[in-house]
């Protein structure tokens, strides 16, 4: 089957490991394009890779959270599965670093 990322290449079987949030989560069966490196995972994989997430907690760590104002300062919540995930404990310092106009990346040290 042609690569349907570069169009140059064929996808092949083989088996890949898999990262979800820096976790590994395993290795899995899926087609990889022999050019550009495109991976696809076949729809049993898949199935298997979100089990695995689930039961290791990592699903649905994304959450919107507001803003707030703290004297003159912004605040913004983690909420707590998303702290627990990160590690972070109250007074620990962190590096807020802007991305770009859009996004804030958080380094924990």
């Amino acid at each position: 089957m042609r690569c349907t990322n570069c169009n140059l290449g064929n996808y092949r079987p083989k088996k890949v490991p898999y990262v979800f949030l820096g976790e590994k989560m395993g290795i899995f069966a899926a087609l990889v394009c022999h050019h550009c490196g495109e991976t696809l995972f076949e729809s049993s994989a898949s199935d298997k890779i979100e089990a695995e997430v689930k039961r290791r907690g990592l699903w649905g760590l994304r959450a919107r959270t507001k803003v707030s104002e703290v004297g003159n300062a912004l605040d913004v919540r983690i909420p707590k599965a998303l702290a627990q995930f990160l590690s972070l404990k109250k007074g620990q310092e962190v590096i807020l670093e802007p991305v770009d106009k859009n996004k804030l990346q958080i380094l924990v040290e």
